[in-house]
């Protein structure tokens, strides 16, 4: 965790960084990162999430996605929804930014994300820490 400013009346104005994307989609299927930013969200004055990395993937829209895999003859159909999490991240007033390089890197194109993100360059996705307090490595 970085701090760079004061806290705000709530708590601090915070900025979530997330690099990896699927950290054990089966074992976390109960719980993952942003679920949990949209639950603590009341106890800040400001939650906003970057999406960089294997990350992006969560932000990009795809027409046959499903969250399942198969498992031997074991469909598992429980698994977290990234790509609804970050649409309910936007709607609860959350700003999301993705990064534009690692988004092309990865071979998608930045107009298939989710309504809502921001998709910037890497340096500017830096140089908007100092409007946080607190700059958290997810």
């Amino acid at each position: 965790m970085t701090t760079t400013k004061g806290r705000g009346a709530r708590g601090p104005r915070v900025l979530c960084v997330l690099d990896r994307g699927y950290r054990g989609a089966v074992e976390a299927q109960f719980f993952h990162a942003l679920y949990g930013l949209l639950d603590l969200h009341e106890q800040f004055e400001q939650i906003d999430v970057a999406l960089r990395g294997a990350a992006v993937t969560m932000a990009v829209e795809e027409d046959e996605y499903r969250p399942e895999v198969r498992l031997g003859t074991m469909v598992l159909d429980t698994l977290p929804d990234y790509r609804g999490s970050v649409r309910d991240l936007v709607e609860e007033g959350f700003a999301v930014y993705v990064d534009r390089s690692d988004v092309t890197a990865l071979g998608f194109d930045p107009d298939r994300l989710v309504d809502g993100t921001t998709c910037l360059p890497s340096a500017e996705l830096s140089l908007r820490w100092p409007e946080y307090d607190e700059v958290w490595f997810v």
